[in-house]
């Protein structure tokens, strides 16, 4: 997941990660924001050749994008103001609360194949936003009981911006990420060569710096 520092500067994981292999291959890395649900479209129709903001791998992405090997093995968080006082002993007791996420995250797959058949929580009901800033904005402001968030992401509003937050309930291990890339990109498989290149202890050092 990518946020801006207070200067205005875009940092991240995934940002150090592909900045680093672009000067391994002393390449110039051009980036254009897009919200979140533009980003993986500007990739598929050709605008962009690759993009990354701690993007989930998934085999419906997977026919109109190629993904990088996984960088990271990803837990989703339900997280609540730390002063609103949450506790799920259990699942079923999500209907009593709002939940929001940005539109075109894969939380949507885990409500609509899991949560939802088991009655837990309908997909219906969930608040969508444009990125990851607006959820946390109307959790803050008491719009939104419940945001659902990525392990990277919980610890960046947490760690990095300051933000009382407090985990009520974490899916450990669901999910994947990767980095973005256009059908056919050579890139991909360089990329993936430069993972190697570096090794898992060397990414993971990079992936836990980002989460202090």
């Amino acid at each position: 997941m990518l946020f801006k520092s207070a200067d205005g500067k875009l940092q991240g994981i995934d940002l150090e990660l592909f900045s680093s292999y672009c000067q391994s291959r002393h390449c110039k890395l051009n980036i254009t924001e897009y919200a979140w649900d533009g980003m993986l479209g500007a990739v598929a129709s050709g605008q962009a050749d690759v993009a990354f903001s701690g993007i989930s791998i998934t085999d419906k992405r997977k026919k109109v994008i190629d993904f990088s090997e996984p960088y990271y093995i990803n837990s989703f968080y339900l997280v609540s103001m730390a002063n609103h006082k949450i506790t799920l002993n259990n699942l079923n007791e999500l209907n009593q609360y709002s939940i929001g996420y940005p539109r075109g995250m894969a939380y949507s797959d885990l409500i609509k194949n899991d949560l939802e058949p088991k009655g837990y929580y309908s997909l219906s009901k969930v608040k969508l936003y444009p990125t990851y800033n607006e959820t946390m904005a109307d959790l803050k402001n008491g719009n939104l009981d419940l945001a659902f968030i990525e392990e990277p992401v919980y610890f960046t509003f947490k760690n990095k911006k300051k933000m009382p937050i407090e985990s009520r309930y974490v899916f450990k291990n669901v999910d994947q990420l990767g980095i973005a890339f256009k059908k056919g990109s050579p890139v991909r498989h360089d990329f993936n060569l430069w993972l190697k290149e570096q090794g898992p202890q060397k990414i993971s050092g990079i992936v836990d710096n980002w989460m202090k």
